[in-house]
């Protein structure tokens, strides 16, 4: 660790005692960086609250002007929490979660956060007037492109690599009865009610965690919340994507929605098509504007009961709330249990409020409405809310503005059926009555969701009840229960000015000015100043900012209106828009199962596969001394019939096939041509003219294409069917000691090693599910059952064996284990320990070619080289040093430094204890006992030695024969 990063800063310092509420992991700490500084969090924090339990309060600079900033609204929405991370700008530090090691930094701050010499701007400001940018820099002409270089320096952004990110970004198709757009107690209840009515629903939520407002809440509200949960948890139709967003809703309900936080994946994109949408986000608090509302230690109300609450940190010693609302009232008590005084408190509701806040670096002092100025560290606003409507406006809302409540809302009037609106963005009530009203939405928008789903079915001419679907479709949709909003004190702007839009230093005075010079409109206003045009897109700032333009312009709020809501709702990264490389990508059947057992996913050609599921030397583990279950469904399959298959398999493969009897397995390898290896696999016979052949994953349809080849071109008269099933079945190997004593619970299969033995394949039923195909083999070393189930019964099948085998110590294991696993047993794979050059006794199997039987492919090829001794050996390797690891492809030399091979396989073997290799040499140095030189990637040399054999592990294949 450098000189610079030696210091450790503790998070004590504003660390309260355990909340009840709190998302902090406090058994275990977390290392990141902040501006070159060790800092340590605890996992569950943000990068703000880990911030400011460490007592730091300016945490940026802002757009223009440079000031500094910190946290205002503690969420995903802050204006004054966006840092760089690594290479990725912009990050919303009020809600991504610390990580170990990360490195988080200032953004366009010089040459520090704290002296910023940009701040300067402040000091000229009056030149950097509304809309200053259409008005200089115009001549002469030429000069321009200097402008722009020196103003672009001045932009409050993160730095953009030009290099590329590494990140790996998913999408996913999904179609759903209802997508429920917020997760708070209304969201929630509105999914557990349309689940229950027999939707498949979708419930989205922003943040990590469901619950809203509940999870800050009282006791009763984390109650309520902890039953809501368990009712979330209780529906099997209900399908939970949290740090997720709805971004956008499209023609016919088509919402495209983020997902973040998925294990390898930085953002997957879901296309979801909903017969139903409920949009249920709450309410957003919107700060109040006065002189100095962006000084840091100024809150919102929800900011402080976050702080306090969620992440057990105090927001400062002294407050001043300016309160006009229970959020307020709720944030007074969370302070006075925190320990933090209460200096003053302005009571809205009476009249009261702030005029101005005074300080440099923050807040030192308040001066309110009643003449006193008051000495305080944070200044507390709860001055009204605003209704996030941006998915109901694509919809067709207009919201309209209600002066009993001070806020726009949605006109019910104006949506589609297929759209309804749920909870607080409606109206204000006790949490019982928000859900309530959630369990009514949810239950309207299935029966709804069922209705449009009758009546896509009565359009299909080809069915019986065309006429008429199932009935329900004529049903009128019906009302949903009413929730009204609360009376609220109308507070938008003090005696004096402030900020605005936080995001971009757009002032009450730039708006007004704006105003006077004729831009009346509110969509010319936002383009003129760039009010709501920012990070947060108006969430914060719209309400007020139409307040101040209908005062400057003596309209009402009402005649003002408000700005146009366009997609997308939150940023999005460019890769989540491209979404994967531009590739056919297989999954196969057991694919959740996977990701919810934290499978790190492999790119195994067209195939996403499970590389591991943490710990790859438990898993070998577990198949050497228990039992382990891989996913194996890329296998290339093909099924053949008719009474010549023996002719073909005879012809394709380089060993014989005329005599494998019905129930037989054999393992056989395909030369190309000029006798290079081509593939490898297994095949059984499953009756008398009845075969399934298995290749190598990535070889599947290349031997199909390959088959259909020979068939169709050389030997059309071969009476011989080719189906290709590759994903037509599920395929698992079940490998260890104690698989054949697992599956014996799950099959009617007889498995008694005289009945069905190694290398032997039958039929039967497997977890009550028939027609599937069990063969006897052992790539692993173990004893082993390769199953093949009809893929939409895969799953099933799945699951089955791990609740049989819980008792048994069942394990997943991944591609990494099983290459472990082969690798000790000594199997070669087919285009990793051999390549384009390997002919098959190069691949050494001298012992499967049969050269005595008739003229298969290959043949003459490997006639030649069955004449010669000069070909590379492939050979087993063990390095002298056991804990070294040689890098596939590192060269094996000679003494005066030529190479003589290579190193194709490579790993340390949990088994063995030892480090173990396959390679290919030259014939002169492929003797068991020939030691080698293998030249390291750091120029190092290591000495090695052959051994007999490929085989590091049960060299006699004892195991795997019981």
């Amino acid at each position: 660790m450098s000189a610079a990063l030696s210091t450790t800063t503790t998070t004590t310092s504003a660390r309260l005692a355990p909340q009840p509420g709190e998302l902090i992991d406090r058994s275990r700490l977390l290392e990141f960086r902040w501006n070159g500084k060790t800092y340590t969090a605890h996992p569950g924090d943000t990068i703000a609250s880990a911030l400011a339990a460490a007592g730091e309060r300016v945490l940026s600079r802002s757009y223009k002007y440079h000031r500094p900033r910190g946290i205002q609204t503690a969420d995903y929405h802050d204006p004054g929490c966006s840092f760089q991370v690594g290479d990725e700008p912009n990050v919303r530090g009020g809600h991504r979660l610390v990580h170990e090691g990360m490195d988080v930094r200032s953004q366009n701050t010089w040459p520090s956060l704290r002296f910023d010499v940009k701040a300067v701007n402040s000091l000229v400001g009056r030149f950097l007037s509304t809309g200053f940018y259409y008005k200089t820099f115009i001549k002469p002409e030429p000069l321009w492109p200097l402008y722009e270089s020196v103003l672009r320096q001045f932009v409050h952004a993160g730095t953009v690599s030009p290099e590329p990110s590494g990140a790996y970004f998913d999408k996913r198709y999904a179609h759903a009865d209802v997508v429920v757009a917020g997760g708070g107690p209304a969201g929630m209840a509105a999914a557990v009610a349309a689940a229950r009515a027999g939707a498949k629903v979708m419930l989205v939520e922003e943040e990590h965690q469901l619950g809203g407002h509940l999870r800050w809440g009282s006791a009763e509200d984390l109650a309520t919340l902890r039953e809501l949960r368990a009712q979330v948890a209780a529906e099997p139709g209900i399908e939970v994507l949290e740090n997720s967003v709805a971004l956008a809703r499209y023609d016919d309900n088509w919402i495209p929605i983020v997902q973040r936080g998925l294990p390898n994946v930085f953002e997957r994109l879901i296309k979801a098509r909903a017969r139903t949408l409920v949009v249920s986000p709450g309410l957003i608090e919107r700060p109040y504007v006065f002189a100095g509302n962006d000084l840091p230690g100024v809150m919102v109300s929800t900011a402080v009961r976050r702080l306090v609450n969620l992440y057990a940190v105090r927001p400062g010693t002294r407050a001043v709330v300016m309160t006009a609302n229970e959020s307020g009232d709720a944030a007074i008590e969370d302070l006075r249990r925190a320990g933090v005084e209460i200096a003053a408190v302005a009571d809205a509701r009476r009249g009261e409020h702030v005029v101005r806040a005074e300080g440099r670096t923050g807040v030192r002092s308040v001066t309110l409405s009643t003449g006193a100025e008051v000495a305080c560290d944070l200044l507390v606003t709860a001055a009204g809310w605003t209704a996030p409507t941006s998915l109901l406006n694509m919809a067709g809302d207009n919201p309209v503005y209600d002066p009993r409540s001070a806020r726009f809302v949605p006109n019910p009037d104006a949506l589609p059926d297929s759209v309804l609106a749920a909870g607080g963005i409606v109206g204000d009530g006790t949490a019982q009555e928000l859900l309530q009203h959630g369990y009514a939405v949810g239950e309207e928008a299935a029966h709804r969701a069922a209705q449009r789903a009758d009546e896509a079915r009565a359009q299909m001419p080809t069915r019986p009840d065309a006429a008429g679907g199932t009935g329900s479709a004529t049903r009128s949709p019906r009302p949903v229960p009413p929730l009204r909003p609360a009376p609220h004190p109308a507070l938008f702007r003090s005696s004096t000015h402030g900020f605005v839009d936080m995001c971009e230093d757009v002032s009450s005075k730039d708006i007004v000015s704006a105003a006077k010079e004729g831009y009346d409109s509110v969509e010319l206003v936002k383009r003129y100043t760039t009010v709501t045009m920012g990070p947060t897109q108006g969430k914060l700032e719209t309400v007020n900012a139409v307040a101040i333009l209908a005062e400057a312009t003596g309209r009402s709020i009402a005649e003002t209106g408000t700005t146009t809501w366009r997609p997308m709702y939150v940023p999005l990264t460019l890769g989540a828009l491209a979404g994967r490389l531009p590739e056919p990508v297989r999954h196969s059947p057991m694919k959740a199962w996977h990701e919810k057992h934290h499978a790190v996913p492999l790119v195994a050609g067209q195939w996403i596969r499970p590389e591991h599921y943490g710990d790859p030397a438990a898993e070998v583990r577990a198949v050497r001394e228990r039992v382990g279950l891989i996913d194996v469904t890329p296998i290339g399959k093909l099924d053949l019939r008719g009474p010549d298959v023996p002719k073909l398999l005879n012809h394709l493969y380089v060993n014989k096939w005329s005599k494998l009897p019905v129930g037989g397995v054999r393992y056989g390898v395909m030369c190309a041509d000029d006798g290079i290896v081509f593939d490898d696999g297994v095949t059984g016979r499953l009756g008398e003219d009845h075969y399934l052949m298995s290749t190598t994953s990535s070889g599947a349809a290349g031997v199909w294409e390959w088959v259909e080849d020979w068939l169709q071109t050389a030997h059309p008269e071969w009476q011989v069917h080719c189906t290709p099933v590759t994903t037509a079945y599920a395929s698992m190997n079940l490998a260890g000691p104690r698989s054949r004593e697992l599956l014996a619970r799950l099959t009617d299969v007889d498995l008694d090693p005289e009945s069905f033995g190694y290398m032997q394949v039958r039929t039967g039923t497997v977890a009550g599910i028939e027609d599937c195909v069990l063969w006897r083999i052992g790539f692993t070393g173990e004893l082993s059952y390769e199953i093949h189930v009809p893929a939409s019964y895969g799953l099933h099948v799945w699951e089955k064996l791990f609740e049989a085998g819980a008792d048994l110590g069942i394990s997943p294991f991944g591609v990494e284990a099983q290459r472990i696993l082969r690798l000790e047993k000594g199997h070669f794979i087919v285009g990793q320990d051999t390549d384009g050059l390997s002919k098959g006794y190069t691949a050494g199997l001298g012992g499967l070619i049969k050269l005595d039987k008739e003229d298969f492919v290959g043949k003459p090829e490997l006639v030649r080289q069955s004449e010669r001794d000069d070909y590379p050996r492939l050979v087993g390797i063990q390095p002298e040093d056991r804990q070294v690891v040689p890098a596939e492809a590192s060269q094996i030399l000679r003494p005066d430094g030529r190479i003589a091979g290579r190193i194709t396989s490579s790993r340390m073997s949990p088994t063995l204890g030892r480090s173990i290799c396959l390679g290919q040499v030259d014939p002169d140095l492929a003797a068991p006992g020939t030691r080698l030189s293998v030249r390291l990637p750091d120029g190092s040399d290591v000495i090695a030695r052959v051994i007999e054999g490929h085989a590091h592990f049960d060299p006699k294949g004892e195991r795997q024969r019981v």
